[in-house]
């Protein structure tokens, strides 16, 4: 199924943790990190071999990076519109996924929005006609995912309206086909969102998850649009283990491993060779791309090896993945 696609690339978390933190929040100027960038090359490759064209939201300062980077190139356009972010009181720090919502206000269904750490290895099945899908359900760990009641609403956004009779649904892959539902969505979103920051002693994620992946199918359900996951693949966040059939073969999704990279550096050389290795195995063609990106330079002869390697042997990490 064609079907048009968005990554969505803020950069205003870095910016205003620059500003809060005195300049200490970063090293340098903005740039993604190694394995983000090879991914988004491969989340945009892979949605336009099976679902067509795919674009760019973003600010000023990420377009500025994407071209630089010449990562323009993977998008049919790129759009500053998160540049109006500025006037809107959405706390980038409390929200720092937030500007997929305004994204979803600013669109009309259908469409989809795909995380830039996410690439399809296949078609998605989606269904005709109306509905939303999104990557797989989770279940309401109430460390990330506390009760309704719980949820910190200093803006006073009225949750009474929304069925929350569902688990949480994980948004790195998000398919809006119901354009009523996706216009209530971001409306509700954003209602409770802006104007909603300040301290709180729960999860630092709890306000953003829930704005997302708590009000995306409690709109739904009230409004009676089909809810349809990706896979049947289930988060146990409590444990954090995997409950049900691999998905695998149908998109690879860093997510939680960022945190263990970030905990186990020496990892990242491991996991950068198979994310170069799963590219240039299913997309050849983008070895020139990552060998032009000047913030992949340090790696380029991690590319070229690569290359090398799958043209006299094939892959040797990707297993199952192939």
């Amino acid at each position: 199924m064609s079907l048009p696609a968005l990554h969505v690339n803020w950069t205003s978390p870095y910016r205003h943790g620059l500003e809060r933190l005195g300049g200490l929040a970063g090293n340098g100027p903005y740039r993604l990190p190694a394995e983000e960038i090879v991914t988004s090359v491969h989340s945009a490759l892979a949605w336009r071999r099976h679902h067509g064209g795919i674009g760019l939201a973003t600010d000023s300062l990420g377009a500025t990076y994407a071209k630089e980077q010449g990562l323009d190139a993977l998008y049919d356009q790129v759009d500053t519109f998160l540049d109006e972010l500025e006037d809107i009181d959405l706390d980038p720090l409390v929200y720092s996924t937030g500007a997929k919502i305004y994204a979803a206000s600013r669109l009309s269904a259908p469409f989809a929005i795909v995380d830039t750490d996410l690439y399809l290895r296949r078609p998605l099945e989606i269904p005709a006609g109306a509905g939303f899908v999104f990557a797989h359900w989770e279940d309401l760990d109430p460390a990330v995912y506390p009760d309704v009641a719980e949820v910190p609403n200093r803006a006073g956004a009225d949750l009474s309206r929304w069925t929350f009779d569902t688990p949480a649904a994980n948004m790195a892959i998000s398919v809006f086909l119901d354009d009523e539902h996706r216009a209530a969505y971001a409306r509700a979103g954003l209602e409770y969102a802006v104007g909603n920051a300040g301290l709180h002693e729960g999860g630092v994620h709890v306000r953003a998850v829930f704005a997302e992946q708590r009000l995306a199918p409690a709109v739904a359900r009230a409004l009676g649009t089909d809810l349809r996951p990706v896979t049947e693949r289930f988060w146990l966040g409590g444990r954090e283990a995997w409950d049900g059939p691999d998905h695998s073969g149908l998109f690879h999704h860093t997510w939680h491993l960022k945190a263990q990279l970030r905990t186990f550096a020496e990892l990242r050389p491991a996991y950068l060779r198979y994310l170069v290795e799963d590219l240039l195995w299913h997309f050849p063609e983008a070895e020139p791309l990552l060998l032009d990106t000047p913030d992949l330079a340090a790696h380029h002869d991690l590319v070229r090896l690569t290359a090398a390697d799958l043209k006299a042997h094939g892959p040797t990490t990707l297993g199952a993945a192939r």
